[in-house]
């Protein structure tokens, strides 16, 4: 187990906390993908996965994510559960913003090599996100 596998999702989510597209996508590989597994359709590359985080982060301009735990194998699998909080505040598709709080746990699987991550693949609940922002 490495300092690389240990700190790069610290690095992740203190870019995802400080809303930095550009530094979250300089922590994947140029051929990495993204998948939040309930919409089921991968980001691929740093630039599609930064333009995804943009366009969440107009959504949700505090979306705040406290990660709870993580496992580390030394393969380079790691597993960091957290918890994302957010308000929605922008149109998201048909959905109006009108103050919706937004509170979903998750679990954010990553793939590593060389200290750079290759896929991520996000688990939440679909249905709690889509009940949390109905009016």
């Amino acid at each position: 187990m490495t300092m690389t596998l240990i700190g790069l999702p610290e690095l992740l989510y203190q870019a995802y906390n400080n809303h930095n597209p550009d530094a979250v996508a300089k922590l994947y590989a140029s051929d990495a993908t993204h998948e939040d597994i309930a919409q089921g359709k991968p980001k691929r590359g740093p630039v599609e996965i930064a333009n995804g985080l943009s366009k969440f982060f107009g959504w949700f301009p505090d979306a705040h994510w406290s990660a709870q735990a993580q496992i580390v194998d030394p393969t380079g699998l790691v597993a960091i559960t957290y918890l994302m909080t957010a308000t929605l505040s922008g149109q998201m598709g048909p959905i109006q913003p009108c103050g919706q709080k937004v509170s979903l746990q998750g679990v954010l699987v990553l793939r590593t090599k060389e200290g750079l991550i290759l896929c991520s693949r996000d688990y939440w609940d679909a249905a709690t996100f889509q009940r949390q922002l109905t009016p």
